[in-house]
């Protein structure tokens, strides 16, 4: 955790003087890579490695409760996708392959595809687990834009990338529709972004203990209106990039208010203590589900349908 708390243990403040910067959320190309996603010495979660939670493959989909209905569950899921680079945008690599299967009623209805485990703000022994384009930005002040690269297939299918802050308030981006064919940039604008610093209303805010200012990957949300004919969907989405006001760190000052309180020492680690419960215990029902369809193919009770369905089952209980 030491490089996690000379962070917390800093005075920070949003100042736009230091410029704006751009950092990638999450980049499939990387996720899609399993030697990208070792555990890091120290890790808080020997059980679940990091592979297990963002490796491409196994990111869900979450369906709303209408369209939750068992067929749309089993064909709707994600996959491992190779990318040839979008004429020179990015190196051929991998991103991440979508199929929603919407009702085919006329109802409005969307899906959520996020990781297998919700993602840890402060995962790791420095808080750095999940930084670095797999799905958290620490340090981050007002944000100005997200940018995502998607491939289109012509469905007027709207698209949102719904981010976690770090008091786990949830808040949803609309990128557009993907009503297109091929590799777009779509892009959310902050219209309430000002860059000048003059027309900004300047106030004080307290400083310690305040939490790092952070966001992590909820989920992409995809939504399907009931005048948008149902059925499958598909799309492939290489990444998610944030341009944002950098919170910038004052190390210097004359009391060490942590070495003193330790308030955000505690604070961290009862999060992080919720959060590796959290994903064991996804992870013990997961494997127990897992092992429920093991059984029933080696009785033989259900034969080649047990096997057949294992997959989808195994979706169908992330869901």
């Amino acid at each position: 955790m030491k490089k996690l708390f000379v962070v917390l243990t800093s005075i920070f403040i949003a100042a736009s003087a230091y410029g704006l910067t751009n950092s990638t959320l999450i980049d499939f190309a990387l996720t899609g890579n399993a030697d990208n996603l070792q555990a890091g010495e120290g890790d808080t979660n020997e059980l679940v490695p990091v592979a297990e939670n963002l490796y491409n493959d196994n990111w869900v989909v979450w369906l709303n409760e209408s369209a939750r209905l068992t067929e749309n569950r089993r064909n709707s899921y994600v996959t491992n996708v190779d990318s040839k680079g979008n004429n020179g945008a990015w190196e051929a690599g991998k991103v991440l392959g979508i199929r929603v299967h919407f009702p085919l009623a006329a109802w409005n209805s969307y899906a959520l595809v996020k990781p297998v485990y919700e993602l840890e703000m402060y995962g790791g022994a420095d808080g750095t687990k999940y930084t670095e384009g797999k799905g958290v930005i620490h340090n981050i002040g007002e944000i100005k834009s997200i940018s995502s690269w998607v491939y289109g297939r012509n469905y007027l299918v709207s698209y949102f990338v719904n981010l976690q802050n770090e008091f786990g308030e949830l808040k949803s981006y609309p990128m557009g529709n993907i009503y297109f064919n091929g590799w777009r940039q779509v892009k959310w604008e902050n219209r309430e972004y000002l860059p000048n610093v003059r027309d900004r209303v300047l106030v004080r805010e307290p400083l310690y203990p305040r939490m790092i200012p952070s966001v992590k990957l909820d989920s992409l949300g995809f939504y399907r209106t009931k005048d948008t004919h149902g059925g499958d969907f598909i799309t492939y989405v290489k990444d998610v990039t944030i341009e944002y006001d950098v919170v910038v760190v004052d190390p210097e000052g004359d009391i060490d208010d942590e070495g003193t309180w330790q308030i955000l020492k505690t604070e961290n680690d009862r999060k992080q203590a919720i959060e590796s419960a959290r994903i064991r215990e996804q992870a013990e029902l997961i494997d127990l589900e897992q092992r429920r369809i093991g059984d029933g193919t080696a009785t033989g009770d259900q034969g080649t349908a047990a096997t057949g369905d294992q997959g989808a089952t195994a979706q169908e209980q992330a869901q």
